[in-house]
C-alpha cells in the first residue's frame, strides 16, 4: 500500500458494523482514505431467507444519514418496516399515549429495519470505494501515539500509522481498553429478550410498548403487516424463564404480555438476549483518537435511541474532521477532536439519563407514582404543542444536528 504523509492511511476505523461503516462511507465520499479493521472475517449469508431478531428503530435522522452514505438505495424495499403511530400505556392504570406522524404532517415518525439488512447495505455502498481498504480478520494488539501519528499494531505483527483512529468496535472495545480510557458503567439488572414474530392482526404501521411489571414490552411494525421484532426487558429471572418455554408457550406469554391488541401470536423466530445498562466513557477522544457508537456510551433500549446515537456520532465526527481537512489542519489534533466530544458528550448523556428516569418511573411499585405517571400519561397526550415538540425531537427533526442527518434521504 501507498504511504501518504509517512502514514498507511488517513483514518483507521476498527470495527465494521454499523457505526464504523457509516463513518466510513462519509469520509470516503469526500476522499478520505481509511482502512476498516474488523476482528471476524465476513461469512455470506442470504439476507432473504435468514430474518435477524435484532430490530432496530430507525429516525427520521438517522435515515438521512444513511441516505448520505449511500446505504438507503441498498435497502430492499421489502425489508423496510415504518411506523406512522406510536401507543404508549401502563399495565398498571389506564393512563396512555398516542403518537401520529400526520399531526406534524409527516409521513413516519420512523423506521424499523433488522440490523444485519443494514450492516449488509453499508457494505455494499463501500464495495470498490478506491478510498476503503478492508483488514479481517484483524485484531489491535497495542496503540502508540507518536508526533507524527498515531500507530495500531495488530497480533499478527502488522503496525498500521494513521492521523486519526476510529473506535467503533462495541461496548467492549478493545481500542478503548488499550487507550486505557474508563468506562464506568451501570448494571440494570435487566435483560432483553428479542426475536421476531408474526401476528393474527395486522400492526397497522403502529409501534407499541407496554410498562409491565418487570419493565417495558415493544413491539416494532417491520415490513410485513404481520410481522414485528419485539424487544422485552425484564428481570434475569423473567428473561431465563422466556427463554426456556417452547415457542407456543412464549407465544401465549407475549400476546398477553401486549394485551392481546395484535390478537393471537401466530409464530416466533429464534430468541436472542442480552443484558442491559448503561455507560459514558470518561473520555470520548485522545489525540489521534476517538470513540463513537457503544465504544462511547450504551443506554437502555425502551426508546430504541442506541443505534440512532452511534449513527449521530458517526456523522458528527465525519463532518468534524472534514471540516478539519478543508482548512488544512490535523484531522487528528486533540482540539479539532474535542470539537466532536462537546458535541456529541452532552447530548448522549442526556439521553442517557432521560432514558434512565423513565425506567424508574415505569418500575416503580408506589401507588402514589403509578397514579402520576398514568396522570402524566393523559395529560401529556392531550397537551398538544409539548406532545408535537416531543415527537420532533424524537424523530431527529430537531436538536443540534450534524449535515449528514438534515439532508433530505
Amino acid at each position: 500500500m501507498k504511504r501518504r504523509n509517512n502514514y498507511d492511511t488517513e483514518v483507521i476505523i476498527v470495527g465494521g458494523g454499523l457505526t464504523g461503516c457509516t463513518i466510513a462511507a462519509l469520509l470516503a465520499r469526500q476522499d478520505i482514505h481509511c482502512i476498516i479493521l474488523e476482528e471476524c472475517a465476513r461469512t455470506s449469508g442470504n439476507s432473504e431467507i435468514r430474518t435477524d431478531p435484532r430490530a432496530l428503530a430507525i429516525t427520521r435522522a438517522s435515515a438521512n444519514i444513511l441516505g448520505s452514505t449511500g446505504a438507503w438505495q441498498h435497502l430492499s424495499r421489502d425489508r423496510i418496516g415504518y411506523f406512522s403511530g406510536m401507543h404508549v400505556w401502563d399495565e398498571n392504570g389506564a393512563g396512555e399515549i398516542h403518537f401520529d406522524s400526520a399531526e406534524l404532517c409527516e409521513p413516519t415518525l420512523g423506521y424499523i429495519i433488522e440490523q444485519t439488512i443494514l450492516e449488509q447495505a453499508l457494505q455494499q455502498s463501500l464495495e470498490g470505494v478506491e478510498c476503503v481498504t478492508w483488514y479481517r480478520p484483524a485484531t489491535p494488539a497495542s496503540l502508540m501515539q507518536g508526533d507524527n501519528g498515531i500507530t495500531v499494531t495488530l497480533e499478527d505483527g502488522r503496525n498500521l500509522c494513521a492521523s486519526l483512529i476510529v473506535a467503533a468496535d462495541g461496548a467492549r472495545s478493545r481500542i478503548r481498553t488499550l487507550a486505557a480510557i474508563d468506562y464506568p458503567q451501570y448494571d440494570y439488572h435487566q435483560q432483553a429478550v428479542a426475536c421476531v414474530v408474526k401476528t393474527e392482526k395486522p400492526h397497522t404501521h403502529v409501534a407499541r410498548q407496554r410498562f409491565l411489571q418487570n419493565g417495558p414490552l415493544a413491539f416494532l411494525p417491520m415490513a410485513d403487516i404481520r410481522q414485528c421484532g419485539i424487544v422485552w426487558s425484564t428481570s434475569p429471572q423473567h428473561a431465563r424463564s422466556l427463554l426456556a418455554l417452547d415457542e407456543q408457550e412464549f407465544n401465549m406469554a407475549l400476546g398477553e404480555g401486549l394485551d392481546n391488541v395484535l390478537g393471537r401470536i401466530v409464530s416466533s423466530g429464534p430468541r436472542a438476549c442480552f443484558p442491559l445498562q448503561h455507560a459514558q466513557a470518561r473520555e470520548y477522544c485522545r489525540p489521534g483518537l476517538a470513540l463513537i457508537g457503544d465504544a462511547a456510551h450504551t443506554v437502555h433500549p425502551l426508546a430504541g435511541q442506541g443505534a440512532n446515537l452511534g449513527l449521530l456520532d458517526a456523522a458528527v465526527l465525519a463532518e468534524v474532521v472534514l471540516d478539519a481537512k478543508n482548512r488544512n489542519r490535523d484531522i487528528g489534533a486533540y482540539l479539532v477532536l474535542r470539537r466532536y466530544e462537546r458535541w456529541r458528550k452532552g447530548e448522549n448523556y442526556a439521553m442517557l439519563k432521560l432514558l434512565q428516569g423513565f425506567k424508574y418511573l415505569f418500575e416503580s411499585k408506589l401507588l402514589t407514582v403509578r397514579y402520576l405517571r398514568n396522570l402524566g400519561l393523559d395529560l401529556t397526550d392531550r397537551a398538544i404543542p409539548v406532545k408535537h415538540m416531543f415527537m420532533r425531537y424524537a424523530m431527529g427533526l430537531t436538536g443540534d444536528l450534524p449535515a449528514a442527518a438534515r439532508a433530505t434521504s
